[in-house]
């Protein structure tokens, strides 16, 4: 009511205003400005038409003078800033129209017209953008604008939601790069849409955004990560293109953080598109002489949050946990020490909570809260179901807190459906998501990512509950806030202790338990792959990343000790037709008949690719890096598998699955082992078909399949490890 009786209130001044200046005229009919407020009173009545005839009349009547123009622009660009300053935009936006007509070269006039088009959500954004452009195109002299209203309109246009049209960010840039005195404001705001499309698995849209940023400052070396980070999740071909780009940034790079980051950017382009692997093992050697460097130097240097998730590639390259977990831990002291400096205030909520008098088991059911960028199709994300799901939610409350949204992913639905408002999945900063952790007084927050996720990594290092522990991710993450490492006594051997900052849990059977998978239905047969009935299939499918000259050379030393045999390959994320190239030269070196080669493309779905692993009459796992989730569908769906043991983590993961299996055929301890052993189950069948057999009677004896029983034993250690706490 208020409202309409002061656009009533403002309607009968304007009015008056019409009259008075009716009037004024009237009197005296040379006198210029009141025939510009005349104007300016009938559009604000929405007269345009008279508005304009009124405008024009003392230029028709009395002849054109230089200051009239000017004057009548001044009076309506001062009404529009009235009019925005209350609010009026569709008013302001009105006039600007009209000063636009007058001027049509005021950029900032065109700037605001522009603004209002993205507030108003006026269809002819496009159209204004464009006459934007195209008047900065004609001007002969440098334009004169105000910075501060460009960098509003492109926050407005980046911001834009639905996602607003590539074009009209990347014209505005464009167009606007020679007058820019600065431009760091506007590369910030692009770059934070580039992490936004990112983090919500819009690649293409964030390397858009990252290569207008690039465009202000070409050597960027955080614009150039923010396109080479997308094109490596985009994969096969936009991996090999992301080579350039990570060329260009080590090129550029002078500080340590920035040469490591490059290393690491590379190392993932190498292996994953299954190039050179000579260059792989010189980036590998750089990547942790300036790691180690790093770690020595004991620097406290602000960039080195950078570095948070880092160190991926010891695990990939090498089996030398002695040397490189310290080097790991080392860095991740480092790291926490730097991020604890910046946010103070946020430890010491969290540590002020720590100190309150803690809950007994009886006095309430302990809250468990899990932590991943995984809750959704993804191998953590399905392995983790299972525990989730059978836990007891009378003892204990479970919340669930997830780093990335896949708005239409089935799993993550699944996710949401079972546990409703316990699935936090707020588009918050890391440090915004150990708030909320904190806020609901978890006791206990499990990690599911380790080093596969740098949001995880600074949560872990804030230390917003009590306790914290890594579960199921690459290895332990190395930071002196996370008390436990969840593992077996077989995925790590009894004097690994020596070497992890974390306690080691050591579950009494297996470090994970599942319930099984689903299969579909297989696509591949001997035939379509011109396969005789006889001979014999050797399988393998890992990502590039576990893929090395030297387990490969292991791999075709059998298939040539084995009569009629064959070998399927396939690479998660990686073209098949590069996997070829790179092992094609290790076979003719080997001697073995490139036609005992296939080379596959990744399967449509999890499902298709676990039912075609029928065909398959033995996988060879990798090493230094063996497979997890491969090795567990490889035994649920009965095959024989050979495997190399090593001493980290990620070299005993299928050891311990197959023993908790209970087959030990196919486990070597060594390189001649493995050879041996794949030899051995290529030539007898018998072996096979026993270990076959094993395998499909362990599906109802075996913990690994068990995954209520698994529940119960994660959760007796949460217990344990509670009572441990209170007890301090």
């Amino acid at each position: 009511m208020t409202t309409q009786l002061d656009n009533q209130v403002y309607s009968n001044q304007t009015l008056l205003s019409i009259s008075q200046y009716e009037h004024n005229i009237t009197e005296n009919p040379r006198e210029v400005s009141n025939y510009w407020y005349l104007g300016l009173a009938l559009l604000l009545e929405d007269r345009e038409e008279e508005a304009q005839i009124t405008w024009m009349t003392p230029f028709l009547e009395f002849g054109e003078e230089q200051s009239w123009l000017q004057e009548l622009t001044e009076i309506l660009l001062n009404s529009a800033q009235q009019q925005e300053a209350n609010s009026n935009n569709k008013l302001a936006w009105v006039i600007r129209q009209h000063i636009k007509e007058f001027i049509p070269d005021d950029i900032n006039n065109l700037l605001k017209i522009v603004e209002l088009n993205i507030d108003l959500n006026i269809e002819d954004l496009e159209t204004n953008i464009n006459q934007l452009v195209e008047t900065i195109s004609q001007l002969t002299e440098t334009p004169v604008f105000d910075e501060n209203l460009l960098v509003k309109v492109i926050e407005k246009l980046v911001h834009l939601d639905p996602v607003t049209p590539p074009s009209f960010v990347d014209k505005l840039v464009e167009i606007f790069i020679p007058s820019l005195s600065t431009s760091k404001t506007i590369i910030l705001l692009l770059t934070g849409k580039a992490e936004a499309y990112y983090r919500f698995s819009q690649s293409y849209m964030s390397i858009y955004f990252a290569k207008v940023a690039l465009r202000l400052e070409p050597n960027n070396l955080d614009c150039i990560r923010k396109i080479v980070a997308p094109l490596q999740r985009l994969g096969s071909d936009y991996t090999k293109e992301s080579i350039d780009w990570v060329k260009k940034y080590l090129a550029l790079a002078q500080e340590p953080t920035d040469q490591i980051n490059g290393y690491h950017y590379l190392l993932d382009a190498l292996l994953t598109s299954c190039a050179s692997w000579e260059k792989a093992v010189q980036a590998y050697q750089a990547y942790k002489l300036y790691l180690s460097n790093v770690v020595n130097s004991k620097s406290n240097d602000e960039s080195l949050v950078q570095l948070l998730s880092i160190g991926a590639f010891l695990l990939y390259m090498e089996d030398n946990p002695r040397e490189n977990r310290l080097i790991r831990n080392g860095l991740a002291a480092l790291c926490q020490q730097v991020l604890g400096k910046s946010f103070p205030e946020n430890i010491n909520t969290y540590q002020k909570r720590f100190q309150s008098p803690r809950p007994a088991l009886s006095e309430r059911p302990l809250r468990i809260g899990y932590l991943s960028e995984c809750f959704r199709t993804h191998s953590v994300g399905f392995l983790a179901w299972w525990l989730l799901k059978y836990h007891d939610r009378q003892q204990f409350d479970i919340y669930l807190y997830s780093l990335k949204e896949n708005v239409y992913d089935p799993h993550q639905q699944a996710y949401k459906n079972e546990f409703g408002d316990r699935f936090h999945q707020e588009c918050l900063s890391m440090v915004g998501m150990a708030d909320k952790i904190n806020a609901d007084e978890i006791d206990i927050l499990v990690d599911l990512d380790s080093l596969t996720s740098y949001g995880s990594c600074a949560i872990l290092a804030l230390k917003p509950a009590p306790i914290q522990v890594s579960w199921l991710g690459y290895d332990g993450t190395g930071f002196p806030t996370v008390d436990y490492f969840i593992a077996d006594h077989y995925v790590l051997p009894e004097s690994a202790q020596d070497y992890y900052t974390e306690k080691i849990w050591r579950l009494p059977e297996n470090y994970i338990g599942i319930d099984g998978f689903s299969i579909g239905t297989p696509t591949l047969t001997r035939e379509s792959l011109d396969i005789p009935d006889n001979g014999i299939i050797y399988f393998s499918s890992q990502t590039g990343l576990k893929r090395n000259f030297h387990n490969i050379r292991l791999q075709l030393q059998i298939l040539k000790q084995v009569p009629n045999s064959y070998f399927l390959l396939k690479s998660h994320r990686t073209n098949y037709q590069d996997l070829q190239d790179f092992i094609a030269p290790i076979a003719e070196a080997e001697g073995v008949d490139l036609k005992q080669l296939r080379f596959l493309p990744s399967a449509d779905t999890d499902m298709e690719h676990r039912a075609n692993l029928v065909i398959a009459d033995i996988v060879l796992d990798t090493y230094p890096y063996n497979g997890a989730t491969t090795t567990l569908e490889t035994l649920w769906m009965g095959i024989p598998i050979v495997t190399r043991v090593g001493e980290q983590f990620a070299a005993r993961n299928s050891y311990t699955m197959m023993m908790n299996v209970g087959v030990t055929e196919g486990i070597a301890w060594s390189d001649e082992e493995y050879v041996e052993w794949g030899v051995r189950l290529g030539k007898d069948e018998k072996l096979r078909q026993e270990i076959v057999w094993k395998l499909k009677k362990s599906r109802q004896t075996s913990p690994l399949w068990n995954g209520k029983k698994f529940a119960g034993e994660m959760e007796n250690a949460y217990q344990q490890m509670w009572e441990r706490y209170i007890d301090d």
